[in-house]
């Protein structure tokens, strides 16, 4: 037991993608294995955001959770671009050993290889509904923005939107911004493009076609960052751009990733 680590369950769909990516990171450069909670609850929640992906994960009974070591996080040393994994284990708080990874950083983007993007997409589409929207998105030059219902933009984070719409404007002839949230934000923020709000009920539908938006907008933000981040990673496309905020800035120069 002392090889098995616990990823922690997410309450926000996109931030399962990001555990689930890091633990694989992990298994693959330790000896460690990475498995979720068998807890009825838990895992009826999780399974229903996956049912839709060709997702792989374990898992390990409860009764079985008490017995696990952290002998092993000091065992092994996991380096994912300089970030040792047990240290920053340690600096968090862990409950019954439980890792939790819930942001996937952008400098670690290049620890998420082929296989891993292609468990994290869609292999059913039985969701989609609005096709006059995803058909509006496709033909388009369009811009997906994400904004959670629960998170409170300040003024730094309207200004990030406005100054990413004005850039793309810049790059890109008639762009389009689809901010997909279930609240009605056009009295809050100033946007330099022509945008449309659209709120979906379905966070399959609504994920789906933030992914197809050709560019992205990826907002800092504590229920909106892996939303826009794990839509970006998925529709990786050589006409693509990316803005992301600079305080999350990457020290490698990538290609149609933008700081602002």
């Amino acid at each position: 037991m002392d090889n098995v680590i616990l990823l922690e369950y997410q309450e926000n769909f996109a931030d399962n993608l990001s555990s689930i990516a890091y633990g694989k990171i992990i298994e693959k450069n330790t000896n460690l294995h990475c498995y979720l909670e068998n807890d009825t609850k838990k895992r009826t929640k999780f399974e229903n955001y996956m049912s839709n992906f060709n997702m792989e994960y374990n898992y390990i009974s409860s009764a079985r959770v008490k017995k696990i070591s952290n002998n092993a996080l000091k065992k092994n040393k996991s380096y994912i671009d300089n970030l040792i994994i047990d240290k920053k284990i340690s600096e968090k708080k862990i409950t019954n050993k439980i890792l939790n990874l819930k942001h996937f950083k952008i400098k670690d983007i290049d620890y998420i290889s082929d296989k891993i993007k292609d468990m994290l997409k869609f292999n059913r589409y039985d969701f989609l509904i609005n096709h006059d929207i995803l058909e509006n998105i496709l033909n388009t030059q369009s811009i997906g923005l994400y904004i959670n219902e629960n998170d409170i933009l300040n003024k730094k984070e309207k200004d990030f939107i406005y100054q990413a719409t004005k850039r793309l404007n810049k790059y890109i002839k008639k762009p389009k911004l689809y901010i997909f949230s279930k609240k009605d934000i056009s009295n809050e923020i100033k946007f330099y493009v022509d945008y449309e709000i659209i709120n979906l009920n379905d966070w399959r539908e609504e994920f789906y076609f933030l992914t197809c938006c050709k560019h992205k907008i990826i907002l800092n933000t504590k229920n909106s960052y892996s939303e826009g981040f794990w839509s970006a990673i998925l529709n990786q496309k050589d006409y693509t751009i990316n803005i992301y905020d600079k305080k999350l800035q990457d020290k490698k120069a990538r290609k149609n990733w933008i700081a602002i």
